[in-house]
Parts: C-alpha cells; structure tokens; sequence
C-alpha cells in the first residue's frame, strides 16, 4: 500500500511540474517566404506597408504575422487573432529572435513591454470608453527588452534608441493589437550574400512565475485599468467588453489557464531585390 502510495504521488508530482512548463506549439521550423521590401517599412503600428494585411497565420498562438528584409534590416508584423492572444501580449510581450548559430541565448527582442509603475489609483464609477483603455495601453510601452546581442547590454532600451531597432504598436479598428519590430542585420550577425536559411522564433511570453506572481499582475492590469481591462467590467457590463481587450481574468480566476508561453519557429532564406 505504501508503494502505491509512493509512486502515485511520484506520478502527480510530475504531472504538476510538467504542466508548469512552458507550452511549446512547435518544435520543427516552418519554412516560408520572407518579403522583400522596397521601400524601408515605417514602423509606426499600421500595415499601410504590409499592403494592410498578414498572410501568414499561426494556430496555436493565434497570430497573424508576416517577415520581410531588405539590405538594412529585417522586419516583423504581428497581429492577435484572438482575445485570449491579446491578454497574454499585454502581460510579458512577443519575444523575437534569430538564431544563427545553435545558441542557447539567441539575439532577442521583446516587445510591447509595459511600465507597471503605480500611477493614480482610478476610482471610476463609468465605464471608460474602448478608445480610452486602447490610450492607456499604448501609453505605457516605453521600452524594449533585448538579449543576446554582441553590441548591446541586455536589459531594456528606449523606444527611441540609437542602436537602429525599432519597435511600435497601435490598435487596429476592430480592436487588435498590431505590432511591428524592425532590427538592423548587422546587430544580427548576417554576413552579406548569405545563403543559408536562418531560423527565428515567436513567442508569446503570457503570464509567468509562480502563481502568486501571475495572480499579482492579473491584479496590476484590473487596478491599472479601472477594472476595464476585464475583470471587474466583465461583471459589471457584461464579458463582451471584458472580451474585446483580452478577457482579463477576475480576481479569482485561475491563472494556471493562460499562464504558460507559447512559440513557435519558422526558417526562411533573406529576401533578394527582384
């Protein structure tokens, strides 16, 4: 009986510890095709240069993205296609690298990042309008995460750095979130003409760490939003409005459901002028 005992909670020890790791939607790169760009992307949020649209999408992470270059840079554009995707931006970010040579730290950018510094506590009665919640957002990503960079100290820079990596975000009119990161090729360690494909990851970071951590921060975004994030309107309104910016859990809800990050790689050959 004791041995029963034993291996039985061997199992659901490690049934608990597997399930707090971090989900991986796919461990095989995807191959696609990157864009050439003919003009530099201005990266500004909008898709005006992506001809207002992404065509590549990923399910797992419920992401619509697509890859360009040119001779200066290489260029990202993401858009959520869900909610629950949009929750999980908000609270650590997109982190994109590539990864030339089998590193175990690869060149990383991640972004949006948001200041969580204690602003004026909110006491309001009415609900804020979307546009209002869309501005506070926005309002508080003021830097980049980078990691892995030969040139850069890892940590956070500005958004308005000198190192030549850019980064933007903007709420599109259906209420997604759409980001663009453009990083310099030679931050990157691309030789010119290379031939060889390079391989890049996606990740949606989520919320992380134990889980009073996670619940802490569900609770930074109720407070930082006046509860219009979702929690607290999601009771007092109805969950449609909650929904439309991500669901935000209440209080009470149990962070375990969108705790984990999730990635994905793709490969692709840099694209050449035509």
């Amino acid at each position: 009986m004791k041995t029963k005992t034993k291996n039985f909670f061997v199992l659901s020890l490690s049934i608990v510890l597997i399930s707090s790791l971090p989900a991986y939607s796919q461990k095989k790169a995807e191959l696609i095709k990157s864009l050439w760009a003919d003009k530099p992307i201005l990266i500004d949020g909008q898709l005006n240069d992506w001809n207002d649209s992404l065509s590549l999408y990923n399910d797992a992470t419920k992401l619509y993205y697509n890859l360009a270059n040119d001779d200066e840079n290489i260029y990202l554009a993401i858009k959520n296609g869900s909610p629950e995707s949009l929750t999980r931006i908000l609270a650590r970010g997109i982190s994109f690298s590539a990864n030339l040579e089998n590193k175990k730290i690869p060149a990383m950018v991640t972004f949006p990042l948001l200041d969580r510094t204690p602003g004026k506590k909110r006491n309001e009665t009415e609900q804020p309008a979307p546009e209002e919640i869309q501005r506070r957002i926005l309002e508080r990503i003021k830097e980049i995460r980078v990691d892995g960079f030969k040139e850069i100290i890892d940590g956070g820079i500005s958004l308005y750095n000198d190192y030549g990596i850019k980064a933007a975000a903007a709420f599109d009119s259906k209420n997604n979130l759409i980001q663009e990161i453009a990083i310099p090729i030679r931050l990157l360690g691309i030789e010119p003409g290379r031939t060889e494909p390079i391989t890049y990851s996606i990740r949606i970071n989520g919320f992380q760490g134990p889980t009073a951590v996670q619940q802490r921060d569900m609770n930074a975004f109720d407070d930082m939003y006046g509860g219009g994030f979702g929690g607290r309107y999601n009771g007092r309104y109805g969950r449609n409005y909650g929904g439309m910016y991500g669901g935000m859990p209440s209080r009470n809800y149990p962070p375990a459901r969108i705790s984990t990050s999730t990635e994905f790689f793709i490969k692709s050959m840099l694209a050449e002028k035509q």
